[in-house]
């Protein structure tokens, strides 16, 4: 094996070696990058590890935690076994969900006293990117809108929590929050067009360059004295990578997803990148102290975005090919005159971010925006988003 294929291998172990609640936060990229290692590295040992673990619970009742079902992992099994009834069951968890506020997002565990009020950033990665595999585009937007609209705050970053009945916010950036946002944001877009979560996702990921040193954030992101969370990163390289592939986010970002990478390659240790544990909805310090270890929500982004890398890889054209310039086909990191382009729409899309908000006493301005309130915004800035996925199109298209 090349160091590479060694790096991926010995992570690919450590997540098989993982303990996983079936069904839990986290256990659905780190399931899929099982079944897509399995496939890369021919070791089918890994598929069947996956298949045995959620086998049990495919074909049981209805569940509380059927909100959490890996719609992502399950897509990729179901070659080896019938998961169309969980695939139901997710549906019909996050569609008819309770909604205890009117105009207020749904909850998903009315069912605990301490948390029948409480929705969590977590969510974002199963609810609207599981909907938005099944074909249900249009209720993939509309949840994912409602949970950022009330996790998302002015300065980009998310809320760990939000309570329904008080209609606030915990007030803490949580780092592995902001990669669960990324991942609900990132996986709803790829399949559903939608201008306000484009412009959400664009002000999430500019907050998280704010605060980023060297591929690296706190576990409270915006806190300087709270330690590292190393699943941040991951999430970072994952996510930031995809968005920027799929023309989501201003090419420039993709250097930040290369450093969140390199940095949770150089804390991971024979395939463990170690990772704070479950973490519930607190008060800031209070995430401080999280025991570390080998978790499916650290090892599962990893093993993905080393996964996505070997593949870009792969498709890369050899550097002094015969034909270097041209029309043909590039892998997304070669595309410099679809790039600058793409990137002067962003650019007006972030300049729509900074003007007031509509309906305010000052309508014209250079004042800034809140993310909640933007309607005429997100129709422009979606329309130059359009215009960016347009021209990664035509490139893809185009034959040497």
């Amino acid at each position: 094996m090349s160091p590479d294929e060694d790096l991926l291998d010995s992570v690919a172990t450590a997540t098989d070696r993982c303990a996983y609640r079936i069904w839990g936060f986290g256990v659905g990229p780190a399931l899929a990058g099982l079944v897509r290692a399995g496939s890369a590295l021919k070791r089918p040992e890994l598929v069947d590890g996956a298949a045995e673990r959620v086998a049990p619970a495919l074909h049981r009742d209805p569940d509380p935690t059927d909100h959490l079902i890996p719609v992502e992992a399950l897509v990729e099994l179901r070659r080896e076994m019938d998961v169309t009834p969980a695939l139901e069951r997710f549906r019909a968890a996050v569609l008819d969900a309770t909604r205890p506020v009117p105009g207020r997002p749904c909850v998903h565990r009315p069912d605990l006293p301490r948390w029948s009020s409480t929705i969590w950033v977590d969510c974002m990665h199963t609810d609207g990117p599981g909907l938005a595999l099944l074909g249900d585009t249009t209720a993939a937007v509309r949840v994912t809108r409602e949970a950022a609209t009330a996790l998302q705050r002015p300065d980009g970053l998310f809320d760990h929590g939000y309570d329904v009945a008080t209609g606030e916010g915990n007030g803490v950036a949580w780092g592995r929050g902001q990669g669960w946002a990324l991942l609900g944001l990132v996986g709803t877009l790829l399949r559903a067009t939608d201008a306000e979560l484009a412009v959400r996702l664009e002000m999430l990921v500019t907050a998280l360059a704010s605060v980023e040193y060297d591929g690296h954030w706190h576990t409270v992101v915006d806190h300087a004295a709270a330690p590292v969370e190393m699943s941040t990163s991951a999430y970072v390289a994952l996510a930031v990578d995809a968005a920027v592939d799929a023309g989501l986010v201003d090419p420039s970002h993709r250097a930040m997803a290369d450093r969140a990478l390199a940095a949770a390659v150089d804390a991971t240790a024979d395939g463990v990148l170690p990772v704070s544990d479950a973490t519930p909805v607190g008060k800031a310090e209070e995430y401080y102290d999280r025991p570390l270890g080998s978790h499916p929500w650290g090892q599962g982004p990893l093993l993905l975005a080393l996964l996505d890398r070997a593949q870009e890889l792969r498709t890369e054209p050899e550097v002094g090919a015969a034909t270097p310039v041209g029309p043909g086909r590039a892998s997304p990191r070669h595309l410099p005159e679809v790039s600058d382009e793409a990137g002067a729409w962003r650019n007006r899309a972030q300049e729509l971010r900074n003007e007031p908000e509509v309906g305010a006493a000052t309508p014209v301005g250079p004042g800034r925006a809140s993310p909640r309130h933007l309607p005429e915004v997100s129709d422009e800035a979606g329309a130059w988003r359009n215009r960016a996925q347009e021209l990664r199109n035509r490139a893809e298209r185009e034959e040497p």
